[in-house]
């Protein structure tokens, strides 16, 4: 049986995250402020073209805006379910740790998506511990992020990470040690001789 209580409270969470009053969602979806506010108090439910608009405009799923569950801030899985993707990531990279959510979010990103975040990082929108992230990453990426560090576009330290640098990582960090401003024969790579 459906909650109408808890479904016009989403609906008001979700109005309200938008910083629109009753009147402004009203005239967005073409109906009047009073069925807004019926929906808003648990009164009356919308009808299914109005719930595909609604959560259209929030962004939401109608699974979530009928389930009576509510999602915590870091289940990104449940995030991606019943939010569109963008809000997911959005939640992430706004999050107070977003260092600590890593484990919770990067699996379940599309390459390029991860990218986007890998580029907020490199352009210093974004702040992650590379040591924690590093792990996470494949290939790709990885030497997509080594050669923002080489070429100075992220400032870090290697010695962070020189244990877990591949061969071919390895050579690439020698090719640039002119560039690279950190001291490369400081470095210690214990498994390469």
């Amino acid at each position: 049986m459906l909650n109408l209580e808890m479904i016009g409270n989403k609906i008001a969470k979700h109005r309200k995250e938008q910083n629109m009053t009753q009147s402004e969602l009203a005239d967005t979806i073409f109906v009047t402020h009073q069925a807004v506010s019926k929906w808003e108090n648990g009164k009356s439910i919308p009808s299914i073209e109005i719930l595909y608009e609604l959560t259209r405009l929030f962004q939401i799923s109608i699974d979530y805006l009928l389930d009576d569950v509510e999602i915590k801030r870091d289940d990104y899985a449940s995030l991606i379910a019943n939010y569109s993707r963008e809000t997911a990531i959005n939640k992430f990279i706004k999050s107070e740790n977003p260092t600590a959510d890593i484990s919770k979010i990067f699996y379940l990103l599309t390459n390029t998506e991860r990218k986007f975040i890998l580029n907020l990082l490199i352009s210093k929108k974004l702040v992650l511990e590379i040591s924690v992230l590093w792990s996470y990453l494949s290939d790709n990426e990885r030497t997509y992020l080594l050669g923002a560090i080489l070429t100075n576009k992220i400032n870090f330290n290697l010695q962070e990470i020189s244990a877990r640098l591949s061969n071919d990582e390895f050579m690439m960090c020698q090719l640039h040690k002119d560039t690279y401003k950190y001291p490369l024969r400081y470095i210690r790579f214990s498994n390469k001789e």
